[in-house]
């Protein structure tokens, strides 16, 4: 998934918030008024010599909780800065079932900090291991909060979560079946593919087959440019205030700027542009350039500078906590997770030099030789695609590239899926189902959230777990 709040003009308008990456996920706009809060969460929770904790972010939103016995949402904050508490359909569903809503953010992001410097060796402790586990500590340390002030001995929680977040919601509900009723996995990405080459193809196929046409020749373009001459390479770089970034992290972030409207529902941000660029005779290159300029960049809130090695080679934590997550979840993508958006073999839009091997030399330049993520791992203990948490479910927007890394089939009574379809309107993109709801949303759209609602409340009044 790969990288990457405050954001965009199709988040603004959907109550979104941005990554760097094409799979480091937005969040939802905080409420007005809620302080954050914070707790002493241990650092490594599989070493019992080693004490150390770091201070961890988290949001208490009690709006509809109106009786204390009641559901405790926990919401968990993805590969990005927590800017506030979860909202959209997530305060929705507080409010059908008058429940207690806690954001807590992951670590290594945002304000949750272990290390001042991120060396490789102080991001040993960043797996999904310990996220899942700082859930768990969270969870019942929260709920001796809940005893200790309204004397209730136990609640029923619910675990939520979206794109890289979505994955640990249904994965917490596979290792921690008994302290959650049940889970909401919004695009979760539960499969970590070594060779994402869905990505782009689902790309191609949302964009539309002219717009797909006109980036494909963009980039193919781009390409042509770069390989010419070091000064023809270099003038093209300066195009996109480039100068300084390396040729393949260059073609990656160029991906990254066609794909991400497109799976973030606003596919038109970057295909109106460049097909009326094509129908007047435009230069794409300059046109594809001044996309990015005026809304890549300022609206998704990034560089190209950010995707540049020598800019993830930084250790030292700064305000800029964007930069920060970038070099956070390529190191949960180089270790673990990979999600490597590679070039199809045919057809492909992103640069045919973005490789497997260009992710692995990737890896290496940031964090050092012998770095690559072991997903065989995750996949024996998760489950991948076939995870059997029960009580979970499933949701995919059907124009979202990620969707080819989730459940997009229900695998049992108890693990429904649904593939959100869009209609002549609307695009359904990344986690889509948690935006706020419009009255002017696609009708599947509105099905799937009656169907989330209609097993929320079932699982949670469940007697068994």
């Amino acid at each position: 998934m790969n990288k990457l709040k405050i954001f965009l003009f199709f988040f603004l308008i959907f109550g979104i918030v941005k990554s760097l990456d094409s799979a480091q996920i937005f969040r939802l706009h905080s409420k007005n008024g809620l302080t954050p809060k914070f707790w002493s969460q241990r650092l490594d929770h599989f070493n019992p010599l080693d004490t150390r904790t770091f201070e961890q972010q988290y949001y208490v939103d009690d709006t509809y909780w109106t009786d204390h016995s009641g559901p405790v949402f926990l919401y968990i904050s993805g590969e990005a800065p927590m800017e506030g508490p979860a909202d959209g359909f997530v305060s929705v569903l507080a409010e059908q079932n008058n429940a207690l809503v806690l954001s807590l953010e992951h670590r290594y992001y945002g304000k949750s900090q272990p290390f001042s410097e991120y060396t490789t060796e102080n991001l040993q402790f960043l797996t999904v291991e310990q996220a899942l586990t700082d859930l768990a500590q969270f969870l019942q340390y929260y709920q001796k909060v809940i005893k200790t002030n309204y004397g209730i001995e136990s609640n029923n929680w619910f675990i939520i979560g979206g794109s890289y977040s979505g994955a640990l919601s249904a994965w917490f509900r596979l290792k921690f079946p008994h302290l959650v009723k049940g889970s909401l996995a919004s695009s979760g990405v539960v499969n970590p593919v070594l060779e994402f080459v869905n990505f782009d193809k689902q790309i191609a196929t949302s964009s539309g087959t002219e717009c797909a046409g006109v980036l494909r020749k963009t980039v193919q373009l781009i390409d042509v440019e770069m390989d010419a001459s070091e000064e023809r390479n270099l003038a093209v770089k300066k195009l996109f205030n480039a100068e300084t970034v390396d040729d393949g992290s260059f073609r990656y972030y160029l991906a990254d700027a066609l794909s991400l409207p497109v799976q973030y529902s606003n596919h038109s941000a970057v295909c109106d542009p460049m097909i009326n660029a094509q129908n007047e005779g435009s230069d794409l290159i300059q046109a594809f350039a001044k996309y990015c300029q005026d809304f890549f960049y300022k609206i998704m809130k990034t560089t190209a500078d950010q995707y540049s090695n020598w800019y993830m080679q930084k250790t030292t934590t700064t305000p800029d906590n964007w930069a920060l997550a970038q070099r956070t979840w390529w190191w949960q993508k180089c270790t673990q997770l990979a999600y490597f958006q590679i070039a199809p073999t045919t057809n492909s839009i992103r640069s045919p030099k973005i490789t497997l091997e260009w992710h692995k030399e990737k890896c290496e330049a940031v964090f050092g030789t012998g770095t690559w993520p072991y997903v065989d791992k995750i996949i024996r203990e998760f489950g991948s695609n076939e995870i059997k948490s029960t009580n979970t479910y499933f949701s995919n927007g059907n124009n979202d590239p990620w969707q080819w890394a989730g459940v997009r089939s229900t695998l049992s009574e108890t693990q429904p899926a649904h593939v959100i379809l869009g209609d002549s309107t609307h695009d359904c993109g990344h986690c889509i189902d948690l935006h706020e709801p419009k009255e002017d949303d696609p009708q599947d759209l509105k099905n799937a959230r009656i169907e989330i609602s209609a097993y929320v409340k079932q699982w949670l009044n469940s007697e068994e777990n």
